[in-house]
């Protein structure tokens, strides 16, 4: 559970201090990209002229991702952006409550108005996600597996986990990292990009009274 690609989403875009996760409607969509990739590259799900199609390989043992691969077999094949978009909130949600139940997560409070949230039980669990993603950032290529090249793509794209000022200072290095990271790349940078527009839409209307 703690190695599954969801849950190292989720620790990376944790308080780096160990806090609670930070951001959550951005965290909510790299979990939950993370969580598709991760299918992807367990050979779960495969691209069908831009949508995803589950195969025929056996559950993965994972709670949360066989949870995942069960709704989707229930459902007509959605397009990669549809799929990051429904869902993404429970998705996150499911997985707090995983990794709560293995006793990856404790009860704490925020610094602000003092709100109950969950925090890592351990905070080496978010230096080392850093960590890794420092390493897929600045090792070897051919020394960073798919499923770190990943990540880091889906952080930078996402927002959480990565912030703008270090994406952009990887930016040749992301690029080369891109390549490894499959077909949900592309629909989470879309997903961010409508969620901005709703944004700036919404805040425009506002202002025009």
């Amino acid at each position: 559970m703690s190695d599954s690609l969801p849950a190292r989403a989720y620790f990376l875009a944790c308080d780096p201090d160990g806090g609670p996760v930070s951001r959550r409607p951005r965290a909510a969509l790299l979990v939950r990209a993370a969580a598709v990739t991760d299918l992807v590259l367990r050979g779960n799900l495969r691209d069908q002229r831009g949508h995803a199609e589950p195969t025929g390989a056996a559950p993965t043992g994972d709670l949360l991702l066989d949870d995942l691969l069960a709704d989707l077999r229930t459902r007509s094949p959605a397009s990669w952006r549809a799929l990051l978009r429904r869902g993404k909130n429970d998705t996150l949600q499911s997985l707090e409550t995983q990794l709560s139940a293995a006793g990856l997560l404790e009860e704490g409070s925020s610094s602000i108005l003092h709100r109950k949230v969950v925090v890592p039980s351990d905070p080496t669990r978010v230096r080392d996600a850093h960590a890794r993603l420092d390493h897929a950032l600045t090792a070897p290529l051919s020394e960073v597996d798919a499923s770190a090249a990943a990540l880091a793509s889906l952080a930078a794209a996402s927002g959480a986990g990565m912030s703008r000022s270090d994406a952009r200072r990887h930016a040749d290095r992301l690029k080369e990292l891109e390549k490894l990271a499959g077909p949900v790349l592309p629909a989470l940078r879309k997903a961010v990009a409508g969620r901005r527009a709703a944004r700036i839409a919404a805040f425009s209307g506002s202002s025009g009274g």
